[in-house]
């Protein structure tokens, strides 16, 4: 480029960037004068229409860099006008040839994510609050994050804290440095430049952005709605569903047919059963009945609503429908014409219980009756709450309502009483009732079914809609995968987080006297049905008993929950295939957590179970010692409380040497735990090797011996 303004070449600006001072070279190659043209890239634009080179998205990036792309376009462009005889250029001058930009020009492939990593950890550094991981680093300009020096090592060291890498950088060689960056990134610790950096600046994309978040989460701290501990949990959060993401990548084809259904198709689906609409791993919230009202006179007036999202699969030879997205405004429907399966559920019940025949009926075609047989035969007074916690139908909104207005008629009115009503439908009049009953009718929802995918690839369809603006977090998605599975359906049981036992999991009705009290403990505890916290402690105890690979456990607590259910998902032979052992692994947790209650308060160092609160408890060391009870619990059977009671003691006096790790990395995590299951373990007298023979002998394998192959030795401790 200099060479083509036959002036004195430069070397490449800080982080390998083309310097303007090129562009300026090559602008006057081809007549442009470009000293006061603003940036780089505008630079570039300039001399691509002096060239007649395609000028897009591809020749630039942020930072207003030109990519390797426009650098060759450009030269390209210039070679073919310069050679042509259009400008007084020798066509023999190998500089003006138009072969693409290479190697002997010392612009490679990976300069361009050079510069970006270098921009992105320069972003990183500025001043700002920080999560309480860590605390803030000095500001480092972009210029001093230089790859040929290699200062761009100890630069990402300063900034790691908001990479939330597996491990800690080594800087002690630049050998060391790549192999725990690496692994740090979850490759192998073999791969080279070209794999690692760009991961690396992928990782730094996404922290840039996670930290913007975790800034907009702190600007309600003023209003009291956030604090730098909660907003370090929201930060930590969407971590870890970044990496379970990741964990998660998959590939392939994947099977997915768009749509449109009228309204009686999904009304259809659902009396038949055919229908999920609130599968287990779905939220149990219900639209307000305002919001439910505003949906059905959208439909009313002809509005065309969002795509409902559905996965297909097949139970015992017949095809369901799951509702990924959409469950809401199909709940509503239902609702309102009176067909939610849960609402007919229950008027069948009240059916058999009033001993009034054909109750079904009265309740879809004359509501207002079916209330005052409410009102005759039950004591609690059938409220508008009532009728949304029950899945009954509610009226059209009354008033001066504008989007009802022309369709005065139908205020305040049920179903049952307006569905003989005539209203425009799609430009004809037709009765309500052709809305929401008829298959033939004009009014149609777009529909996107997924079929044919493997749980894998419904991770990344969940994933995407994420993306989108619908948002399960990851134990939803967890339950979206699995929820096929006994074991998986026990947990979010016995975990309280569905109250429905013996919808979601029947075979535990018979015990669920003996479980009803792990979710009452752990509420009690702080772990409340928000964001299926109480299903994801159980999970993590469950996988770090049941599940190994052979080696000890490194990956994501996500990662080793999903690990532990796709073996027995995918084996249908794996022992917790049999709902008998499935019942077993949930008796021993809660036995576990019912031990663990009745601890006093006191005999716990504050230190350890959490500094900020009396009550409550923090999840890991909830978790590490569940781990500890469970193989405890194995071993010594019927002795096992006795045993506890007895080395409460022990445990006072032990348990303020137990220190939370600072960072939560997974490894220290890991670590942690391995720490407190082993000491609890010696405390209470059992041998590692028999409580890891008695759970692989009850359950199928054991991690057990795998994880406490990660504590502390006594030397480490010193």
């Amino acid at each position: 480029m200099y060479s083509l303004g036959r002036q004195p070449a430069e070397p490449l600006g800080p982080g390998s960037k083309e310097k303007r001072s090129a562009l300026e070279a090559m602008g006057r190659a081809v007549g442009l004068d470009l000293t006061e043209t603003p940036g780089k890239v505008e630079c570039g634009r300039r001399i691509a229409a002096a060239v007649g080179a395609t000028w897009d998205a591809e020749c630039y990036s942020r930072g207003d860099t030109i990519t390797l792309t426009g650098l060759n376009r450009l030269l390209e462009g210039a070679g073919r006008l310069l050679t042509d005889g259009s400008q007084d250029r020798p066509r023999t001058d190998p500089m003006y040839s138009n072969e693409p930009l290479g190697d002997e020009l010392a612009v490679d492939d990976l300069s361009e994510i050079r510069q970006n990593i270098s921009e992105g950890i320069a972003s990183l550094s500025r001043t700002g609050p920080t999560p309480t991981e860590f605390e803030p680093t000095t500001e480092i300009e972009p210029e001093a994050v230089s790859f040929s020096s290699g200062t761009w090592r100890s630069s990402l060291v300063q900034v790691q804290g908001w990479l939330r890498l597996e491990n800690n950088l080594d800087e002690t060689a630049p050998e060391s440095f790549m192999i725990s960056l690496a692994t740090g990134l979850g490759e192998p610790a073999t791969a080279d430049e070209s794999l690692v950096l760009p991961r690396l600046a992928g990782r730094i994309e996404r922290a840039l952005e996670l930290r913007q978040h975790f800034e907009e989460i702190l600007e309600s701290e003023a209003e009291g709605g956030a604090t730098r501990a909660s907003a370090t949990q929201a930060w930590l959060a969407a971590w870890g569903e970044v990496d379970e993401e990741q964990d998660n990548e998959s590939s392939g084809p994947i099977k997915a047919v768009a749509n449109t259904w009228p309204v009686s198709e999904f009304v259809g689906y659902a009396e038949d059963g055919e229908l999920s609409l609130s599968p287990s791993y779905q939220r149990a919230d219900v639209w307000p009945t305002t919001t439910a009202q505003q949906l059905i006179e959208s439909i009313l007036r002809g509005i065309p609503l969002p795509s409902v999202i559905l996965l297909q699969r097949t139970h015992s030879q017949r095809v369901m429908y799951e509702t990924v997205d959409g469950k809401q405004r199909l709940t509503s429907i239902l609702r309102f014409v009176g067909r939610h399966p849960r609402a007919l559920d229950l008027v069948r019940e009240k059916e058999e219980a009033w001993g009034h025949a054909g109750l079904v009926q009265v309740f879809q075609t004359d509501y207002p009756q079916f209330k005052k047989l409410w009102r005759a035969n039950e004591s609690q007074t059938l409220t508008a709450g009532v009728a949304r916690e029950y899945y009954f139908p509610f009226p059209l909104r009354t008033g001066d309502v504008k989007p009802l207005s022309g369709l005065d008629h139908l205020k305040g009115r049920y179903f049952c009483e307006i569905r003989d009503k005539t209203i425009d439908v799609v430009g004809e009049p037709r009765p309500v009732s052709s809305l929401f009953e008829k298959p033939n009718s004009k009014y149609r929802v777009p529909v996107i079914v997924y079929e044919t995918v493997t749980s894998d690839q419904i991770h990344e369809v969940f994933s995407l809609y994420n993306k989108q603006g619908k948002h399960l977090n990851a134990e939803e998605i967890r339950n979206a995968l699995y929820h096929n599975l006994d074991f998986m359906r026990a947990l979010l049981v016995t975990a309280g987080d569905s109250e429905e036992v013996d919808t979601v999991a029947p075979f535990l009705s018979e015990i669920w006297d003996e479980l009803a009290s792990t979710p009452e403990v752990l509420d009690s505890y702080g772990f409340g049905k928000a964001g299926y916290k109480r299903t994801k402690l159980l999970s993590w105890v469950a996988a770090a008993l049941l599940f190994s690979d052979g080696k000890a456990p490194t990956r994501s607590t996500a990662a080793q929950v999903n690990a532990l259910l796709k073996r027995i998902d995918d084996d249908a032979s794996d022992p917790l295939r049999n709902s008998d052992r499935v019942r077993d692994a949930m008796r021993l947790l809660d036995r576990a957590l019912d031990a663990h209650a009745v601890i006093p308060d006191d005999i716990w160092s504050p230190a350890f179970k959490n500094a900020q609160s009396k009550s409550k408890w923090q999840e890991l060391q909830l978790v590490a010692t569940l781990i500890a009870f469970s193989a405890a619990a194995v071993v010594l059977e019927e002795k096992f409380e006795q045993r506890l009671e007895e080395s409460l003691g022990a445990i006072s006096e032990r348990s303020a040497d137990w220190r939370r790790p600072a960072k939560t990395q997974t490894r220290e995590q890991w670590k942690f735990i391995a720490e407190v299951v082993t000491e609890l373990l010696d405390i209470l007298g059992v041998a590692p090797d028999e409580a890891d023979g008695g759970i692989a002998s009850r359950y199928g394998s054991s991690g057990l011996q795998a994880l406490m192959g990660l504590a502390p030795t006594a030397d480490e401790h010193q």
